[in-house]
């Protein structure tokens, strides 16, 4: 559609025209893959879906994939792995703050994340590979080899890379080292997951 849109370098954006439709198009996507978002006006997405899968290689896919790709990549959805209640030190996010406002401050939330990164965290964001088939969705209880609820899985699903389940949530940071075995909550039955 665009040969412009090619040699863009990766997390660039601007301007194109698409065959005749004005677009916003990033080099950039939300899976961490190097891909595009193309934003049109309303009136513009037929015709600009229409000759996106007039391409032979190009395959319509839904929120599935991408939910997928996200958790394969453990990257948060808003309001399911984060919302306005978690810190990104909580989320494992502290890399999007620069050193110097880690430092220095002076933006909302100062002192809470100042005080986690000093003090840790009550709860820790943690990927997590149920044993098994059975995927464990959101809100699915999080329980200790002990049968302790630890917390909550935010995110579920099935993870094509791996052929098998996988998932993310909450737990105290004592049950967050890779390889910690752990226990999901699906249809009522504890099933064993790292």
């Amino acid at each position: 559609i665009s040969s412009e849109a090619g040699a863009m370098d990766f997390m660039t954006a601007r301007r194109l025209d698409l065959n005749g439709i004005s677009a916003h198009v990033s080099r950039s996507g939300y899976t961490g893959e190097d891909g595009y978002e193309i934003s049109v006006l309303a009136e513009d997405v037929v015709r600009l879906w229409e000759m996106l899968l007039a391409d032979q290689r190009v395959a319509p896919i839904g929120l599935g994939a991408r939910d997928s790709l996200r958790l394969e990549a453990g990257l948060c959805l808003y309001g399911h792995d984060i919302d306005e209640t978690t810190s990104p030190v909580e989320a494992g996010l502290t890399w999007s703050i620069q050193k110097r406002r880690r430092e220095n401050g002076g933006f909302p939330g100062t002192a809470r994340i100042q005080r986690e990164l000093a003090d840790g965290t009550r709860r820790v964001r943690i990927g997590i590979k149920p044993q098994g088939r059975a995927p464990a969705r959101e809100g699915t209880q999080i329980l200790s080899q002990t049968g302790e609820n630890i917390g909550l899985v935010t995110s579920g699903g099935f993870g094509p890379s791996i052929d098998g389940p996988i998932a993310m949530g909450y737990v105290p940071p004592s049950f967050a080292k890779p390889g910690t075995a752990l226990q999901l909550v699906v249809r009522g039955k504890p099933l064993p997951a790292t």
